[in-house]
């Protein structure tokens, strides 16, 4: 049984957090494997949704929901991904690619890894062509400005995107 990480901040998930997670199969596909779509929890790092949030909406976007065979378990986590790597046996970090500046830092930090924890491999795995400009940042910034990021992220995601910024009204009282 193989257990890889793809860890990140995923505020929130986009269109190219998933290509990764999907194209992640293909490092664990026997039987058993598992990827853990990890959630990154940094006390000095301001979110825009809340961890609950952030899982949920993880889980939510339907081509993990419905993805078969309970391949992607959903977490977080606090301190060193090595450490939590460790800790549920993970032997493959997966890291996404957008550009040349992102290699330099994943480089930088599979090297500080592989000192701390020698047979623990990173995997890096280029982002599809048409998704490389695509970033949470990058969603955020458009919705909060009433731009449609229906290109970058799941319909529900965008829903939820929106909602947080008002454009949707939840019918919730507050």
């Amino acid at each position: 049984m193989t257990i890889a990480i793809y860890a990140g901040t995923f505020d929130p998930i986009t269109n190219g957090h998933v290509d990764i997670i999907l194209r992640s199969r293909k490092l664990c596909s026997a039987k058993g494997d598992q990827l853990y779509v990890a959630i990154g929890l940094n006390p000095n790092k301001q979110t825009f949704f809340s961890e609950e949030e952030r899982i949920n909406m993880i889980r939510e976007v339907p081509a993990i929901k419905y993805c078969d065979d309970n391949w992607i378990q959903v977490s977080s986590f606090q301190g060193l991904l090595i450490d939590y790597a460790k800790q549920i046996g993970a032997k493959i970090l997966v890291r996404g690619i957008r550009s040349v500046s992102d290699f330099e830092y994943e480089i930088n930090l599979a090297n500080i890894n592989k000192v701390l924890a020698p047979e623990i491999e990173t995997v890096f795995l280029p982002t599809s062509p048409r998704l490389a400009v695509v970033s949470s940042s990058m969603v955020k910034e458009i919705a909060k400005h009433g731009g449609n990021i229906s290109d970058f992220a799941a319909s529900y995601i965008v829903e939820k995107v929106n909602e947080k910024f008002g454009f949707i009204k939840t019918g919730k009282t507050q």
